[in-house]
């Protein structure tokens, strides 16, 4: 059984990130799937048309002469992580509502077309790249991250099966908050995976849209919440977000001047300035 929407987004991040040059993996759930085909250079992802409104709302490139709806990026870290969330919120809208039912499994390699796909209806032509058929799971291949689900991105609205947050974490910590154990909280916090809220949807064309908030002396924090509850009492709803793992965030942290608020307006509300965060992370390596 899965844990929950946020720990699959982190699921097909991580599987993303592990493919070789050339992999293929089909998400699918009965007999719908969409096949994300990782090279070397490039991420192109294709869909059948199973719902042309949503998908186009989602923002997929409309079908060619070949196939289905289709994306493509470059391979890159951000887009990495852009195409975790984006393929995961666009199979929660065609594939299935049901995080159980959405499967991970490498799929035979598409044979690459013969030059780019032609502009249809004053869309842009695809790029170089194989194009899926809606091939199959009968060829026995294994799964490589379990099931694989994941959440719309954001955007706002109701966001189907996303689980209710952990009880037993925000009691640790809490009572972390309440001991001033801050390498503890860190190291609670590093085990859950947060929502970081956005200014606006993530694409890999312009730089990631981080939602830094400020403290009253002035100094820039990175807000996270520990369920998209948390941030809709406090932002409203509404707002877009992205759900990674604390402990690759803090790994990874985006900018050295930025401090850390934890659940802003709650009673479990934590903020540590750049300074403070930094000593702390350098000292007690979180682990999950």
């Amino acid at each position: 059984m899965t844990s929950g929407w946020p720990d699959l987004v982190a699921r097909l991040h991580d599987t993303l990130g592990r493919c070789g040059r050339d992999t293929d993996l089909d998400l699918a759930a009965g007999d719908r799937r969409l096949r994300l085909m990782v090279r070397r250079d490039t991420v192109r992802g294709v869909c059948p048309g199973y719902d042309a409104g949503r998908l186009a709302g989602l923002g997929w490139q409309p079908p060619g002469a070949r196939g289905g709806w289709w994306f493509e990026t470059p391979r890159t870290p951000p887009a990495l992580r852009w195409w975790s969330d984006f393929a995961v919120r666009t199979a929660a809208a065609v594939l299935t509502d049901d995080p159980d039912a959405l499967s991970c499994r490498v799929a035979p390699p598409a044979v690459p077309p013969q030059g780019p796909e032609p502009a249809r209806d004053g869309a842009e032509p695809a790029r170089d790249g194989a194009e899926p058929t809606a091939a199959g799971r009968d060829d026995g291949s294994p799964d490589i991250a379990g099931p694989v689900a994941g959440k719309p991105a954001g955007g706002g609205g109701e966001r189907p099966g996303w689980p209710a947050a952990d009880g037993a974490v925000r009691e640790r910590l809490v009572a972390a908050a309440g001991r001033r154990d801050l390498a503890g909280y860190l190291a609670v916090l590093a085990g859950a995976v947060v929502c970081v809220p956005l200014t606006a949807e993530p694409s890999p064309e312009r730089g990631f849209p981080w939602a830094v908030v400020t403290d009253p002396d002035g100094a820039p924090l990175l807000p996270v919440f520990t369920s998209p509850e948390a941030l809709t009492a406090f932002a409203g709803p509404g707002v877009p977000f992205v759900a990674v793992p604390c402990a690759e965030l803090f790994a990874d942290w985006p900018d050295g001047r930025w401090g850390l608020a934890v659940d802003a307006g709650s009673p479990a509300a934590v903020t540590l300035a750049a300074p403070a965060l930094a000593a702390l992370l350098a000292a007690n390596v979180p682990t999950a």
